[in-house]
């Protein structure tokens, strides 16, 4: 089977799990060419050799929170100037390869193009789970998920099926949505998780100083990643992205500091790591699996850092611990195997 696979690019959490899928396929036959823009771009295409490079949507943050009006323009910017020439390059590709099936991650151009093409189409992405799961809302976050709503909405449209990475595993009645067990790095997997000394620290937003001002004044180590920085400020140890430290550092801790990102949420519940999540502001991504945390009952989540939460969060690790045991983060193989036979579902279905 031929599969063209796009991916979104803001981020690394599309990328980081596409791959694991498109080894997977890869392995079992089929041939796999990949789209790609920004972030997504830079990690795929120095490990598979057939990526496309595309235009991708960007979020613009400060101080921890989503600079909503410049991401708007931008994106308008961009869908005006780029998207054309991405959609011409896509519809190119298309016509010289003519897969069997696109698949997407989150990556809205190469939807559009092949459905222009009359190609199936799968979505395969977290998101998504905003548009069928439970979000309660506060009113402040009703134009942030109206934003976010109308964009899934649009981008994805017409898709044949819908697979969600999720953590929960009620499914809906909807034949066309399949919700599945998040998929984990081989390199987490393989690690043998302990509760150490220090906590791990996954932040993205260097303008977000109050909380690193914060913790220098706990009685704890804290392992930072997310700022591409090599340095030791007091009890912070700063330390630049590689792969073999990070599931060393993460596996390792006793407790995880994150946003809302699913990849690494992701991880930490596979690990069995009490979460203290900082979700970003007007992500509404972010809130919904910040939430999801809360309702598992293995952390807590706050729109703002405050010293107090940290202390009440440290001194309950023990029950966030009992309540990770309760996690099944599902068997990989057996949800990849799944992820397969609803493609080949999709493909031998009579159009």
């Amino acid at each position: 089977m031929r599969i063209l696979y796009g991916v979104c690019g803001e981020g690394q959490g599309h990328a980081s799990r596409s791959r694991i899928l498109i080894r997977y396929l890869q392995q079992q036959g089929h041939e796999v060419r990949i789209i790609a823009g920004g972030k997504a771009y830079m990690i795929l295409s120095k490990e598979f050799d057939a990526v496309l490079q595309i235009e991708s949507p960007q979020g613009f943050y400060t101080g921890n929170q989503v600079r909503i009006l410049y991401t708007l323009l931008h994106t308008l910017y961009q869908t005006i100037a780029h998207t054309p020439v991405s959609f011409l390059k896509i519809r190119r590709l298309l016509k010289e390869y003519q897969p069997n099936l696109l698949i997407t991650d989150a990556e809205p151009i190469g939807h559009f193009a092949a459905r222009f093409s009359k190609i199936k189409r799968i979505s395969i992405d977290n998101p998504s789970a905003l548009l069928y799961r439970r979000f309660p809302k506060k009113i402040r976050d009703y134009p942030a998920w109206l934003f976010l709503f109308f964009a899934l909405k649009l981008s994805l449209f017409g898709a044949d099926r819908y697979i969600i990475y999720d953590f929960f595993d009620e499914q809906i009645t909807n034949p066309h949505v399949l919700f599945v067990k998040p998929l984990i790095q081989p390199g987490i997997r393989s690690q043998h998780s302990t509760s150490g000394k220090h906590i791990f620290v996954y932040q993205t937003s260097p303008s977000f100083t109050m909380l690193f001002d914060s913790l220098r004044r706990f009685n704890e180590t804290f392992i930072i990643y997310g700022f591409h920085k090599d340095r030791t400020d007091e009890n912070l140890m700063y330390k630049r992205f590689n792969e073999d430290e990070f599931y060393h550092d993460i596996s390792s801790a006793k407790a995880v500091i994150v946003n809302g990102g699913f990849t690494v949420i992701s991880e930490a519940l596979y690990l069995k790591k009490p979460i203290f999540s900082l979700p970003i502001r007007h992500q509404c991504e972010q809130l919904f699996n910040a939430q999801c945390i809360e309702r598992m009952g293995v952390g807590i989540s706050r729109r703002k850092f405050c010293e107090d939460d940290l202390r009440d969060f440290l001194s309950r690790l023990g029950s966030f611990s009992e309540n990770l045991l309760k996690y099944d983060a599902g068997d990989q193989e057996k949800t990849l195997a799944r992820i397969e036979q609803e493609i080949q579902c999709l493909v031998n279905e009579k159009k």
